[in-house]
């Protein structure tokens, strides 16, 4: 089970630079640090955490971390988008 959804990730989520066919699942398992980096207070500290972690990681074993940056970035946007929503509703209603 675990595999398939592996492979049918893969297969849905792609990039052209992607040389070891994995981008999909890398992504998505980077997605919900992401989630939490959009949080204003303290996102941004750990935004830089994560940055210099992947740096670091990737010089050392060359495994392609724009992939994972690619992924908590991802997450990240979501959260801005729903929390730039919440707080216009918010403005909308009760101002």
């Amino acid at each position: 089970m675990k595999i398939k959804f592996i492979e049918w990730v893969n297969k849905k989520i792609k990039h052209p630079r992607d040389e070891a066919g994995d981008y999909g699942i890398r992504v998505v398992m980077h997605v919900p640090i992401g989630l939490i980096m959009g949080i204003p207070i303290i996102g941004y500290q750990l935004m830089r955490l994560f940055f210099f972690y992947e740096k670091n990681e990737d010089r050392w074993t060359s495994d392609q971390a724009w992939k994972d940056t690619a992924g908590a970035l991802v997450g990240m946007s979501v959260t801005i988008v729903v929390i730039t929503g919440l707080c216009i509703w918010a403005a909308v209603h009760y101002l």
